[in-house]
């Protein structure tokens, strides 16, 4: 039996150009929170006509910065899968789709939110979003039971540590300052970690405290007793590390003049749960010391 085989070059020609604020790699989250701005070419702005009556679009694009290509690729469960049962950007064709929102029309420009494009990339193609076939909670539970902490992972990269403080309470049983100040110190070292495309389940968290922070390092960060990534030091330390089983990782101390800052930033006459929400507008650093650890003193 012969097989014919036919090589076709296909040529792909920019519509238009992404701008936005982000100017290199990071996570879709962080990316997805700008406003971008969608410049289509005059030679094609006759096709944008009666585009107000789209409230989401697919938008296709060039991954103009990525040369990589893996056929392979961990996902942040951990579980390594295939390029094309994830949204990697480091695809054959390195084409990029995305589902925006569009905020509003000027001319030729688009103001979208939600797409995770860098700044300058080549636009291939623009179209009005088809969810005939979403059945949106099913298909958000399915991707629950593969991936449990999903919406978690999206909460820390996006920054929305109300989100996480509501979510954590559910564990702890109330919400309060502590509460708070663990939620704030687990998401900026998560963060830390998926920034470096780490893998989360090769890390451990070490606890050297006994109070309400405990309960939110272990909810945001998923290292707990039964995975066997969790365990105890001295709890007058009042610190606590996440790294990997070389020893590469974040140390964070509480900073012994936490307590007074609190009060003097936070008004005495809230409630504690408003306490909490008000600890989590405080800025990391007046409250924390980080210290990134390189592994050299691991067995220490």
């Amino acid at each position: 039996m012969l097989t014919l085989i036919l090589t076709v070059m296909i040529t792909l020609h920019p519509i238009g150009y992404v701008h936005n604020k982000c100017m290199e790699s990071m996570t879709p989250e962080r990316i997805k929170q700008e406003i971008s701005e969608i410049e289509i070419l005059p030679e094609y702005a006759e096709g944008l006509k009666s585009v107000e009556a789209c409230r989401y679009l697919d938008l296709v694009f060039y991954l103009h910065q990525n040369e990589c290509v893996q056929f392979t690729t961990p996902i942040r469960t951990g579980e390594e899968r295939g390029v094309f049962a994830t949204r990697s950007p480091n695809r054959p064709n390195h084409l990029g789709i995305t589902t925006v929102k569009l905020k509003k029309r000027e001319g030729n420009k688009l103001y979208v939110e939600g797409a995770d494009a860098l700044n300058g990339s080549p636009v291939l193609d623009l179209k009005c979003c088809d969810t005939s076939v979403y059945e949106q909670e099913n298909i958000h539970n399915a991707i629950r039971v593969d991936s449990p902490r999903i919406d978690i992972v999206r909460n820390i990269l996006s920054n929305e540590t109300k989100e996480l403080l509501l979510k954590s309470a559910q564990l702890h049983g109330h919400i309060c300052p502590g509460l708070a100040l663990g939620v704030l110190g687990a998401t900026t070292v998560m963060q830390k970690l998926y920034e470096q495309g780490e893998d989360s389940k090769d890390y451990i968290l070490t606890v050297e405290m006994q109070n309400c922070l405990v309960d939110a390092l272990l909810f945001v960060t998923g290292c707990t007793p039964g995975t066997h990534r969790f365990q105890e030091g001295d709890p007058a330390r009042m610190s606590f590390s996440l790294k990997n089983r070389e020893g590469r990782g974040w140390e964070v101390h509480l900073k012994d003049s936490n307590r007074a800052w609190i009060a003097k930033q936070v008004p005495a006459s809230f409630s504690v749960a408003e306490k909490g929400f008000a600890v989590l507008q405080l800025c990391f650093d007046d409250l924390f010391e980080m210290t990134e650890l390189s592994g050299k003193s691991s067995e220490n």
